[in-house]
């Protein structure tokens, strides 16, 4: 009886020592599925197709915001930005309105006709130029 109750003994100590140790296998397979899961969550929530939009060549007026909202595409008068415009490219044929995102870029050309290669933000309504040549 007591070789019974010995042979038990070790048998639950075997089975507990078997699962504990089971269980801590499992823990960081469970850990990094919710890091998996989380990360999947936070990169649904990316902006990515933005960031990753392919330039396109964008031929149009560099001008203010004030000027091109009133139809002057061809406007250099650089008080309107002093005032809150913001520099923007109209462009040939549909006459849109691109607010520049970095208009360093651009700042010198206002006036003229240029073509830029840009990244487009359609949500935002602006463009990142990376590139400029003036049109003759």
């Amino acid at each position: 009886m007591k070789k019974l109750i010995a042979v038990g003994g070790a048998l639950s100590l075997l089975f507990l020592t078997t699962t504990s140790s089971a269980e801590m296998q499992q823990q960081p397979q469970n850990d990094s599925m919710k890091h998996e899961t989380m990360s999947q969550d936070t990169m649904s929530n990316d902006k990515m197709p933005k960031e990753m939009a392919k330039a396109e060549l964008l031929k149009g007026w560099v001008t203010d915001s004030e000027c091109a909202a009133h139809g002057e595409k061809q406007c250099g008068n650089k008080e309107h930005l002093t005032h809150g415009g913001k520099l923007v490219i109209v462009t040939d044929g549909d006459n849109k309105i691109w607010t520049v995102a970095n208009p360093d870029r651009v700042a010198e050309h206002q006036g003229h006709h240029v073509q830029v290669k840009a990244t487009k933000d359609i949500e935002k309504g602006t463009v990142k130029v990376q590139y400029l040549k003036m049109v003759k």
